[in-house]
């Protein structure tokens, strides 16, 4: 006779199809995972319906709203159940299509993703319309609820308490708003650069009710590449990311003490550790936390190596594992070598030449700064507009 504790676990184990809202929250989650990510879907889909200001707005870094309004053209009545389902769009309807497309988006993810991972509600008015229309929906992307009210043309999407569907995200959210509201800025200066003819603001309102503006264009600004910065920052990731470390040998190895995590970590990454010049020799047979002896430092004129960079690196990577992992005082000499390898101001350039300068930028991550902080893109001011105001 089975005994009730066995059916209990085969009842426990079995493999069952996980339920259909669940699978929409965690495919949501790998859609809009972050704060730029969730304000990017929405500037983008501004763009797309031809706005010319496009007005984002933030109350608490986006922990109690998020806002993005625009003049673009609107939501058609007929389209206001379709418009925050899942893999519905406007923008293709062949896979064929695909080949063709010019617009920001096409998959029909992100308001449904929205949805299902915040408090949203939308008001819209087409250039057709008599009147807006405030819409709210549920998190199956359903509409709850549709209101007459006044708006001009286009389209203000609301978002309140993003990531409530899932909390431990949320909670992680909370904990680094500042830090995911300085990625998504970054990220919309991106989009202000590429925007001809967009006025983009972006403001933020804390509790104690002061409001800040972060972000402004004025749709027809002139920017104004800085020749050096850029040459740097580019000149830089390439030291970054090809560099081997010159190693010169210690007369005497040292025996290194570490903790039985770190020295798995070291172990592991020993080609990270050798293109910053880093050796080591290994004794598989040794006790743990004392299996490792470093052989070789980084050969320099100007600074000296040692366990400190070490430890700076085995933290880096125990934080965010990668092949390009640089301790602070070799990115410190990068950025020296960088800057006196770089295009100096004033230098006359070439179109040819400030063509492959616009183009390096497009080839790294970060563009914005070089190394030591100086903008690589500077706004050009209308100085008669100023003294007529």
């Amino acid at each position: 006779m089975e005994n009730e504790d066995d059916t209990f676990d085969k009842t426990i184990n079995a493999i069952k199809p996980i339920h259909a809202d669940t699978v929409h929250k965690i495919c949501s989650g790998q859609v809009v995972f972050s704060l730029a990510v969730a304000v990017k879907e929405l500037v983008e889909n501004s763009l797309d319906a031809g706005a010319t200001r496009i007005d984002i707005r933030f109350k608490n870094y986006g922990i109690d709203l998020i806002e993005v309004v625009d003049n673009g053209t609107g939501v058609t009545e007929e389209n206001f159940s379709a418009l925050t389902l899942k893999y519905h769009t406007s923008k293709l309807s062949d896979y064929s299509d695909l080949l063709g497309v010019s617009s920001f988006g096409f998959r029909g993810e992100a308001l449904s993703s929205l949805c299902s991972l915040a408090n949203v509600s939308i008001t819209t008015r087409h250039q057709t319309a008599e009147h807006a229309t405030k819409i709210v929906y549920d998190h199956n992307g359903h509409i709850i609820n549709k209101t007459p009210c006044s708006r001009q043309v286009g389209t203000t999407v609301t978002l309140k308490n993003l990531f409530c569907s899932l909390p431990v995200r949320q909670k992680e959210f909370h904990k680094n708003v500042k830090r995911e509201f300085n990625k998504m800025t970054n990220l919309l200066y991106a989009y202000c650069l590429i925007s001809v003819g967009v006025n983009i603001t972006c403001s933020n309102q804390t509790n104690s009710n002061s409001k800040s503006l972060v972000v402004t264009t004025q749709g027809d600004d002139l920017f104004i590449i800085d020749q050096h910065a850029t040459d740097e920052i580019y000149n830089f990731e390439m030291l970054q990311r090809t560099t081997e470390l010159t190693s010169q040998k210690l007369v005497i190895p040292q025996q290194l003490e570490l903790s039985g995590v770190n020295e798995e970590i070291l172990i592991d990454n020993l080609d990270v550790f050798k293109k910053n010049g880093f050796k080591f020799e290994i004794n598989e047979n040794g006790l743990p936390t004392r299996r490792v002896k470093l052989l070789t430092i980084p050969m320099s004129k100007n600074w000296i190596f040692g366990k400190d960079d070490i430890e700076e690196l085995l933290f880096m990577l125990r934080e965010n594992q990668s092949e390009h992992c640089r301790p602070s005082r070799v990115r410190a000499m990068f950025a020296s070598r960088a800057c006196r390898k770089s295009v100096m101001i004033g230098t006359a350039l070439s179109k040819a030449d400030m063509k492959t300068l616009v183009n390096h930028m497009a080839d790294i991550d970060k563009p914005w700064n070089c190394p030591h902080g100086r903008p690589t893109i500077r706004h050009l001011v209308n100085l008669s507009m100023v003294y007529t105001k």
